[in-house]
């Protein structure tokens, strides 16, 4: 599949069902209202960007979702992937390498020099993906319900 990446700008509800889906297969459980809501906070204003790859249908059949932060000890923006989800029929076709390129050069047009790709939830096989394609394990995070 040679997939084409499109901004997520105003999603249709069967774009929220898909995306409710994908994000679903990551141990996540929402509805497409809450998504909705959340996705109202992402914005390119935000420092955020959401791009969805769709099937021959139409369908949304994998999804990425970025920003862009500033920190203390930095001159340039750290980009952070927080999401990458392909489904399972578009699996090992190259779809998240593709997403995974399309941030890489998203985050250097926004003069980031170091990108990060968040995978608490990930199996062993997106660890793999991501070392795979450059990407190592740096420090640790810590959190805290409040």
């Amino acid at each position: 599949m040679t997939a084409t990446v499109e901004i997520l700008a105003s999603p249709t509800s069967d774009d929220l069902d898909d995306l409710v889906a994908l994000i679903g297969l990551l141990g996540y459980s929402l509805d497409a209202e809450v998504l909705s809501a959340r996705l109202s906070h992402l914005t390119a204003a935000a420092g955020h960007e959401t791009w969805v790859v769709r099937g021959d249908d139409g369908r949304v059949v994998a999804v990425a979702g970025a920003h862009v932060r500033w920190a203390y000890n930095a001159d340039d923006p750290t980009a952070q992937l927080l999401l990458l989800v392909v489904g399972e029929a578009a699996r090992r076709d190259g779809t998240g390498s593709h997403l995974l390129q399309h941030f890489e050069e998203w985050s250097r047009g926004h003069g980031a020099r170091t990108l990060e790709a968040v995978s608490a939830a990930a199996t062993d096989s997106a660890h793999r993906f991501y070392r795979k394609r450059g990407y190592h394990e740096a420090g640790v995070r810590y959190s805290k319900l409040v």
